[in-house]
């Protein structure tokens, strides 16, 4: 399962109106909003596209201007063999 840790850049003092929409997202933990700008979030998914349908998603929010990653970990999928080939772009 890929998770990853995103910082969210939302329009100034609209991260407190976006969090719940976020947190509404399948998939999206949301750990805090330390400014009016900003969240930071979790996303997990079955699959890393998955998660990348989940970040397009989340930028196409009214408000929000950028999703950055800031931690991802897909360890786990070099067990689930067909995902892992296409994460290192092998069919």
């Amino acid at each position: 399962m890929p998770v990853s840790g995103v910082v969210i850049t939302c329009r100034p003092g609209l991260s407190e109106k976006l969090t719940p929409l976020v947190a509404a997202e399948s998939g999206v933990e949301v750990h805090g909003a330390p400014d009016g700008s900003t969240i930071i979030a979790v996303i997990q998914s079955d699959t890393v596209q998955g998660e990348v349908d989940t970040v397009k998603r989340l930028s196409d929010m009214e408000g929000v201007q950028t999703v950055r990653l800031a931690y991802h970990n897909f360890e786990d999928l070099e067990e689930a063999g067909a995902d892992s080939d296409a994460v290192r772009g092998e069919n």
